[in-house]
Formats: structure tokens, C-alpha cells, sequence
């Protein structure tokens, strides 16, 4: 699982893995600010998108253990090395979606394999996630 975020401010932050304090810096158009200790991408905050790239049924359970304090609001979820999925990883990407309602935030998922959509339309999940193409798109839904 990587984790890419972008942030248009400087601040202080604890990395979500190591637990170290780390400084985000301000970036440009592209690029991450890993964490010096353990190398995670870092930059949570409202005013950011948070990019989950190589999610798996492991890292959907991984993103519900971070701390409320520390959760992206802005978070987008990349399908792409998934290509089938079970119930259980479906029950955490339920909860994911109920736990950014809650802080009003915002899920999207992208590159979505056609056979994991179906699943999803089967469960009448299509309407209670937001699915779209590609990461672009992703982004221009979560600004």
C-alpha cells in the first residue's frame, strides 16, 4: 500500500505508521513528503487529497486503524492491483465510507477493475460508493 498526499501549506504532523512528528512541506503541482524515519508518504489535512495506491484487503483494514485525528477527509482509493474481492474487505471499504460520512468527508475509488463494479452493482454498493475511471478523475471529485 502507498499512500500519496499533497498539501498547499506547511505543518506539523505524526506519522500514521512510525509515530514520529514530522514537517510537511509545501509542494508542488506533484510529489510527497515521506516520512524521515520510516519512509511513508505523509500530509493529512482538510485541504488535501489523500491517494491510497496498491490498496488491498490488508491496507482497507489499515486505513480504519488511523487515528481520527490523523484521517485524510479528502481520500482516494486506487483499484488498480485489485481484481476480485471479498466480504470482508467489503465490509472494511462499508465502514471506511460510513467513517468519512461521519467527519464529513469525502471516498472515492478509481481504476476499478469491471469484474470488482460488477460486485459492487450486484451488492447495490455502486450507490453508496462513488466510483470513477481513472485518478483524474478521482481528484476533480474530490475538490
Amino acid at each position: 500500500m502507498i499512500i500519496s498526499s499533497k498539501t498547499t501549506d506547511g505543518r506539523p504532523h505524526r506519522c500514521h505508521l512510525c509515530k514520529s512528528d514530522v514537517s510537511v512541506l509545501h509542494l508542488q503541482d506533484d510529489g510527497d513528503t515521506p516520512c524521515p524515519n520510516c519512509g511513508e508518504v505523509q500530509a493529512f489535512g482538510e485541504d488535501m487529497i489523500t491517494t491510497v495506491r496498491e490498496i488491498d484487503s490488508g491496507g482497507i483494514e489499515s486505513l480504519l486503524k488511523i487515528e481520527e485525528a490523523e484521517f485524510p477527509r479528502k481520500l482516494l482509493l486506487d483499484f488498480t492491483r485489485v481484481n476480485t474481492i471479498n466480504s470482508g474487505a467489503i465490509y472494511n471499504l462499508v465502514q471506511l465510507q460510513k467513517a468519512q460520512e461521519a467527519r464529513s468527508g469525502k471516498l472515492v475509488f478509481c481504476l476499478v477493475e469491471p469484474v470488482v463494479v460488477e460486485i459492487f452493482e450486484l451488492m447495490r454498493l455502486d450507490s453508496v460508493f462513488t466510483i470513477c475511471g481513472d485518478e483524474a478523475q478521482g481528484i476533480s471529485l474530490l475538490v
